[in-house]
């Protein structure tokens, strides 16, 4: 269970109890005309879309959406017709479609500036299901790579007692050369929000968790602006983030914890979201933090991002990692 573990343990959990009287359902639907598998279990509903990516498309909170699914493209699927494809594209270089997914960092070595589009944009295989008293959850599998030889497989999996569920990523090199690459897991979420980001003990001070990206938006320096601020909370070092603005721009967070928390407004009051990730300080990420932010400049959405160690990856070798999340 994740209370056993020290990373998570005060995490929500209830008793057996509340198992028994909490509504839960695994199923097939459809949302935003794509079929779609949900994942219900009290006031949270995972909806995930194998057509596109093997998204997690929808996160629902007490009937609200947290995510962002981008309506230009809700029910589309990718085609190989050079016309479609460029449609779905619009005016960027791959469709942005929404919700989280999982990418290959980094993204200077994406073919032709763009994700890999058979693991961005190509339909994932159902390898299983299952629902039973400790959880419930979906096994996906992506096509392998036409351009890269890789494969992704993305297990996700929903507590019984809580709103909290874990990703386990799997990238396996099922090519013929070695692959230094990075799971890079990315999920978009709506606009306006509220982010904060938990730091080590040692900072104190703004400009040693911030690495501004160059070349993402307008900003010249966003430590000098009002968008990121440093602070405490219970004592401990958080950077703050406000995610309001139609303005672009984009950033790693050095010398994190892996726990990120966003706050978004709702009818009946916000909505809690949390992600944790084990992070590795001595390890070597490939956009050089394990964690970003990013806002978009037209589009309500910006998407909070974190990486998995760079790993070697010889012919038949795979790296994995896991993410735990929450809403209250």
């Amino acid at each position: 269970m994740l209370e056993d573990i020290a990373h998570f343990a005060d995490w929500p959990s209830h008793s057996n109890e509340h198992k028994r009287t909490v509504p839960r359902s695994l199923e097939w639907t459809h949302y935003h005309d794509w079929p779609a598998l949900s994942l219900r279990q009290g006031a949270i509903e995972l909806l995930v879309v194998p057509a596109v990516g093997g998204r997690l498309m929808g996160i629902q909170h007490a009937g609200e959406e947290l995510a962002f699914v981008n309506p230009a493209l809700a029910g589309k699927i990718a085609s190989d017709d050079p016309a479609a494809w460029a449609a779905l594209c619009g005016e960027w270089t791959f469709p942005l479609w929404g919700g989280g997914k999982t990418w290959v960092a980094p993204e200077s070595r994406w073919p032709d500036g763009a994700p890999h589009r058979d693991l961005d944009s190509g339909a994932y295989k159902v390898v299983k299901t299952w629902s039973d008293e400790h959880s419930m959850g979906i096994e996906l599998e992506s096509p392998i790579c036409s351009q890269s030889g890789l494969q992704i497989h993305r297990c996700i999996s929903l507590d019984a007692t809580s709103s909290t569920w874990s990703t386990v990523h799997r990238l396996t090199n099922k090519g013929s050369i070695m692959r230094e690459c990075g799971i890079w897991e990315v999920l978009m979420l709506n606009r306006p929000a509220h982010i904060e980001i938990a730091l080590d003990a040692s900072v104190t001070d703004l400009r040693e968790a911030v690495r501004q990206i160059a070349g993402k938006g307008p900003i010249e320096d966003i430590c000098e602006s009002d968008i990121v601020s440093f602070g405490t909370r219970t004592g401990e070092p958080m950077l703050s983030v406000e995610c309001e603005r139609a303005i672009e721009y984009k950033f790693g967070v050095a010398h994190s914890r892996g726990e990120m928390r966003v706050t978004l407004p709702g009818r009946a009051g916000p909505h809690r979201y949390r992600r944790v990730s084990q992070i590795d300080p001595h390890a070597t990420y490939a956009h050089g933090t394990p964690l970003e932010v990013f806002n978009a400049p037209r589009l309500p959405y910006f998407e909070i991002e974190t990486h998995a160690p760079l790993a070697r990856l010889k012919a038949g070798e795979w790296a994995s990692y896991t993410i735990v999340e929450s809403v209250d």
